[in-house]
């Protein structure tokens, strides 16, 4: 029973924050971030069903998973990238480099 519930609690936390899609009138599309999420909710997919289900009071949902990884800036990390970011938001700083030319990245 106390394993059960632990299931309940821990299937409850992975839904709770998940972004949740109508697409038509049955069809859902749960967001998760990374492929691990989604082979947990293949995993568990009946009991999605019946909670969307209960809670919806409509039999005939379906939901597809749909993994959507973020997209990141590259960060500069090298002197050089940093100070070609630095002139990207301020063009003064190619100014500025001119002024001093012995000085390095």
């Amino acid at each position: 029973m106390a394993e059960q519930n632990a299931d309940d609690q821990k299937f409850h936390d992975l839904i709770a924050d998940k972004r949740v899609e109508l697409k038509n009138n049955n069809l859902f599309f749960i967001k998760v971030p990374n492929i691990i999420f989604d082979r947990y909710f293949r995993d568990v997919q009946d009991r999605i069903y019946a909670f969307l289900r209960e809670k919806t009071g409509n039999e005939a949902l379906q939901f597809r998973v749909a993994v959507d990884v973020e997209q990141r800036e590259a960060v500069a990390y090298m002197p050089r990238e940093k100070f070609e970011e630095m002139a990207q938001r301020n063009p003064a700083m190619h100014s500025l480099r001119k002024l001093f030319p012995d000085i390095d990245f």
